[in-house]
């Protein structure tokens, strides 16, 4: 994902705030979707690679604070909602160890 300048704009690019809030959104919907087939892979038995995950949720946070006031408040329940599919997976993983 393309990181935004303090202004909410897309690195070299001059898309506005609305544009960098439709990027964010979509980055959040993506890594979500991989969340929940991450879960259902690990109720199914397997092992999950997680490599990433931090910094991709960090890039994701980064780029919402960065985001002008109006438009950073209305990425507040995406990233919520992301953060209670990382719980669900996380419990998902404590609750079914990979078979080997």
């Amino acid at each position: 994902m393309a990181r935004l300048d303090n202004d909410g704009h897309d690195d070299g690019d001059d898309a506005g705030p609305k544009d960098a809030v439709e990027a964010i959104a979509a980055a959040v919907t993506q890594l979500t979707e991989t969340l929940v087939l991450a879960r259902v892979l690990v109720h199914a038995g397997m092992a999950v690679d997680l490599g990433g995950l931090e910094r991709e949720v960090g890039d994701l946070c980064a780029d919402a604070i960065a985001l002008p006031r109006a438009e950073g408040r209305d990425m507040a329940t995406p990233l919520a909602d992301l953060l209670a599919e990382i719980e669900l997976l996380e419990r998902a993983m404590e609750d079914r160890p990979p078979t080997l």
